[in-house]
């Protein structure tokens, strides 16, 4: 399975991209704890 959420850092900004096309990106169970998981990480990295 590949990753359906996808993070890349560059400059001081990330960078979350939903990589679900074949479900035209909509969110899943995995999707939302990835992002649940991602987005509170990100913003305690300064």
């Amino acid at each position: 399975m590949s990753q359906e959420l996808l993070e890349a850092q560059k400059d001081g900004v990330a960078v979350l991209t939903l990589n679900r096309p074949d479900r035209l990106n909509a969110m899943s169970p995995p999707m939302l704890d990835a992002l649940l998981e991602a987005l509170p990480r990100l913003a305690e990295d300064p």
